[in-house]
């Protein structure tokens, strides 16, 4: 974002991305977790295909000054109308006027009739001082922000254009193309994925009078490096599996085994000598393993708190 542009109230000076330079800039709110982007910056920075079809519409409908809303329904915008947010400016808040289908299912709420501060009132404010740039320069703007609204998602993205009525005049409405970016699962997802634990989850099959088995529905990225599963798909699906892929596959050695209420410690040594220990945790509806290295007579690490 170029130096000159001014910093709504409520954000701190910009800082630069990892982009690095002027066109990398961003600012960050010092109350609530919302970034945005203005110029050049929006269409690299927009994560969904379609937000980035609705900036190209606005752009091409703006070519003969701020568009009206009928002008940017009419353009490549339209691909994106589920996603939206219509807010009217009165007096000096905003009024959510229309709302799209995909974003009432993603928030669960209707939210029309209700003023910003109201959907959002943590950063509903610092959105609202975003919308009044976005009509003041006739700029459109790229956030990103945390949202407490949504009951899942809670990462989003928003693109925000300003329009004319059909009557012409001054620019009276900000369309917000809003969407998720990431939601709990993908983030817990994440965490997994970067654990230094394998973990695995599984589905229990049966009634476990012949031994817990499961479907294994979840396998993280350190349990494929641990378990050596390659990338042809090779690799368990079951719980009955997993004790002789260990000592087939691996070439690990089973050592010993220590129960404790509903967690079962397997401890294993490959054939490097390395300990390891694999535990089991037998939940309401779900079975999870862990499994990571540890030094002789150390006690292994729980799968779950």
């Amino acid at each position: 974002m170029p130096a000159s542009t001014p910093i709504p109230n409520g954000f701190a000076p910009p800082v630069v991305t990892a982009r690095g330079g002027e066109g990398g800039m961003t600012s960050r709110s010092d109350n609530a977790h919302v970034q945005y982007w203005t110029g050049p910056d929006i269409p690299v920075e927009i994560s969904a295909g379609r937000l980035l079809l609705a900036y190209r519409g606005w752009v091409a409908a703006s070519r003969n000054g701020v568009p009206r809303l009928s002008d940017l329904l009419a353009s490549e915008a339209r691909a994106a109308v589920n996603d939206t947010l219509l807010h009217l400016k009165v007096n000096q808040e905003y009024l959510v006027v229309s709302q799209g289908i995909d974003h009432m299912r993603h928030i669960g709420r209707d939210l029309r009739g209700l003023l910003l501060t109201e959907v959002n009132a943590t950063v509903g404010p610092v959105l609202g001082e975003l919308y009044d740039q976005c009509l003041a320069r006739n700029e459109a703007i790229y956030s990103r922000f945390v949202s407490h609204v949504a009951p899942d998602s809670i990462y989003w993205e928003g693109l925000f254009l300003p329009l004319k009525g059909d009557d012409g005049g001054h620019s009276l409405f900000v369309m917000n193309y809003n969407t998720p970016i990431d939601n709990k699962v993908d983030i817990l997802q994440m965490m997994l994925d970067r654990s230094p634990i394998g973990m695995i989850a599984a589905i229990p099959l049966g009634d476990g009078k012949d031994g817990i088995d499961g479907r294994i529905i979840s396998i993280n990225a350190r349990a494929k490096e641990i378990l050596k599963f390659d990338e042809k798909g090779s690799h368990v699906h079951y719980i009955r599996e997993l004790a002789p892929w260990l000592r087939d596959k691996t070439g690990w050695t089973q050592t010993g085994v220590t129960t404790v209420g509903k967690s079962t410690w397997f401890r294993y040594r490959d054939q490097s000598n390395r300990n390891y220990a694999v535990t089991m945790e037998a939940l309401k509806r779900y079975v999870l393993f862990s499994i990571a290295e540890i030094g002789k007579g150390e006690d292994p690490p729980a799968a779950s708190p």
